[in-house]
């Protein structure tokens, strides 16, 4: 009864984050354009504490870039996870529904995010060319390489399309680790718990070092790093 409570509570406190704060970060980005993403941070690091999650970093988000950032994908908070420690201009790869919400898609949009029908693999493959475009652009892009969220708190296997855009784009890969976050609201459970998420910040797999390797070799490379980030495997 405790937990549906809760649940409930941070279900109205998240679609007033949402909606209202969500207005407010959307109107000052387009006033003032430049404050854009140190909005976007505080936003996220206040809407993950005002749903009861507690953020510990681990590591140091490097300066040069922009890297492909890769991060296991367990819950539903991951999204807002993200500004919490990305730096610099970052957008991310998200399914195509997510741009269909009022304020959380249009600030998605203003993201420069990348949209993804999952169901159709030809659009696919060219919205991976429009994050390649974005790359160009200095833009760190953000992705679950899972593509879903975990039924069961260990990850699922990575699909291939983010690995190929590090290929072709001779762009080096962030591994990161959310540990955590499965506990406090996973996808096949309604309520919400208060939890602790540990954000890992792994080394980057450089392009220089990878490039002469398979893309299943690469896949295998970044899955064991995404595995001891996140605390599945030590």
């Amino acid at each position: 009864m405790i937990n549906f409570l809760y649940t409930i509570y941070i279900l109205i406190i998240g679609s007033l984050m949402m909606i209202v704060g969500g207005l407010i970060i959307l109107v000052i980005s387009i006033i003032f354009p430049k404050i854009t993403y140190p909005l976007i941070r505080m936003y996220t690091k206040t809407f993950v504490r005002m749903v009861g999650v507690k953020v510990k970093i681990e590591g140091n988000f490097p300066e040069n870039g922009p890297y492909i950032v890769m991060a296991n994908h367990s819950s539903i908070i991951d999204p807002f996870l993200w500004g919490t420690f990305m730096k610099g201009n970052f957008t991310g790869i998200v399914a195509n529904k997510n741009m269909k919400y009022p304020v959380y898609g249009w600030i998605l949009k203003r993201m420069r995010a990348v949209a993804i029908n999952r169901k159709n693999r030809a659009e696919s493959i060219e919205r991976i060319n429009d994050a390649e475009n974005v790359l160009k652009d200095g833009y760190h892009i953000g992705i679950h390489p899972e593509g879903t969220r975990t039924l069961t708190g260990k990850m699922n296997p990575l699909k291939k399309g983010g690995f190929y855009m590090a290929k072709n784009t001779k762009t080096s890969i962030l591994p990161i680790g959310f540990q955590g976050a499965y506990n406090f609201k996973p996808k096949n459970r309604f309520t919400v718990r208060p939890s602790k998420v540990i954000i890992r910040i792994g080394e980057p797999i450089l392009y220089t070092i990878y490039k002469s390797t398979s893309i299943d070799e690469l896949i295998e490379i970044t899955t064991d790093q995404l595995k001891t980030l996140s605390g599945e495997i030590s």
